[in-house]
């Protein structure tokens, strides 16, 4: 009697209790073909990569380094380029900051990853198509265009692409501007407003903040509602100063403007839940990593904190190289760890208590999830498979 192999099946869903990693091996496994340095648009989740690019989106199993699922647009793309491994310097910074990270999602229960890349509608008309994959298999759940109104004053960019509570959200820049944003329905994959005067940075829920554009001149830091586009509050903007909002990712939002001190802004409700004079400055950089319960501000000059959602401050280090100082980098994040770059190499801090979990990372990556590091080099991006 002879029996016949099963087939293995794909799943790259891997498990999200999985703990967050506290040392990679030094040694690459792989090395993914990303292009030649940069921050390229990569998105991890489960045992896979996601990279978005000019045509589409290029699925990478952690495990082999191989790639399992191309998807492609299918409108002609804006760009026509070759594919990022094969792009060079000149082509790689015209790109830079036109297609957006991959955003994961839920969609009929499943979690989801999204792309939106540009791409030429009928009768040539600038657009975009927006991309949905499964994360166990990269196979396609559906494409959607999207016809962005009037016509666009030059070539379009994705800029920043968000989603939660089944709507996802996009940024759009004309030229390497930005210009607008738009929002689609999950669910039942359709439009479902776009407005050319505000642009989102941020995003907590299904509520977004950004910059609305009043006149030639002036700007009002603007929160709204991601399903309808309506404006949830309104924040003017003083004669002659310049506002900067740096998104982490988590429901609060740095606001940077021509002063050295910053303040952390709630973006459902545009309420400041951390003030000037506690310490936030504008050297810090504010990070929230992917299932994570804090956000942790740091910079080698300043020192560092963390804060837990509601504005609270949970732990303070400041800067020097004492033992109980803070004189580090922090380079990626992973639920409530972070990983941090200091004179002495790499380490990994708990958000939660500041205290070091782990004096030797193995590497320093440039973004982390349960399986893998990832860190970004002039040949690709390696795989540094996680040991503990």
């Amino acid at each position: 009697m002879t029996t016949t192999p099963t087939p293995s099946v794909l799943d790259l869903s891997g498990d999200p209790r999985a703990p967050a990693p506290l040392r990679f091996d030094g040694n690459a496994a792989h090395t993914l073909p990303t292009g030649r340095g940069g921050f390229p648009t990569l998105a991890l989740y489960g045992r896979a990569a996601w990279l978005s690019h000019a045509s589409g989106v290029t699925v990478y199993d952690l495990a082999t380094g191989r790639d399992v699922a191309d998807l492609a647009t299918q409108h002609p793309p804006v760009y026509d380029l070759p594919r990022p491994g094969d792009l060079s310097k000149k082509q790689l910074t015209m790109i830079r900051g036109r297609i957006a990270f991959p955003a994961l999602a839920e969609i009929g229960g499943e979690p989801a990853m999204l792309t939106v890349v540009p791409v030429k509608l009928a009768r040539r008309q600038a657009g975009f198509e927006m991309i949905a994959a499964r994360t166990d298999d990269g196979k396609l759940l559906w494409r959607l265009p999207v016809d962005i109104y009037g016509e666009p004053a030059g070539k379009l960019g994705s800029f920043h692409l968000s989603a939660a509570e089944g709507v996802a959200s996009v940024t759009w820049s004309e030229d390497g501007k930005v210009t607008g944003s738009f929002a689609v329905s999950l669910e039942e994959p359709r439009v479902l407003w776009q407005r050319r005067n505000f642009w989102a940075i941020g995003r907590s829920g299904d509520a977004l903040a950004g910059f609305r554009h009043e006149t030639d001149r002036d700007y009002a830091l603007t929160g709204i509602g991601a399903r309808d586009g309506r404006d949830l509050w309104v924040k003017a903007i003083p004669g002659g100063a310049t506002w900067e909002i740096r998104s982490n990712g988590g429901p609060l939002v740095q606001l940077v403007d021509d002063s050295a001190q910053a303040r952390l802004v709630d973006v459902a409700t545009g309420d400041v839940m951390l003030p000037k004079g506690n310490g936030l400055t504008k050297r810090m950089t504010c990070d929230h990593g992917d299932g994570g319960t804090v956000l942790l501000c740091a910079s080698r000059q300043d020192g560092a904190f963390a804060l837990d959602y509601a504005g609270k401050i949970l732990w303070r280090r400041s800067a020097g190289d004492g033992p109980e100082n803070w004189q580090a980098t922090v380079v990626a994040e992973f639920k409530d760890l972070f990983y941090v770059k200091g004179d002495d190499g790499p380490f990994v801090v708990d958000g939660r208590t500041g205290r070091t979990v782990s004096a030797g990372a193995g590497v320093v990556p440039d973004r982390v999830n349960a399986y893998a590091a990832l860190v970004y080099t002039d040949r690709g991006a390696e795989i540094h498979p996680a040991t503990s």
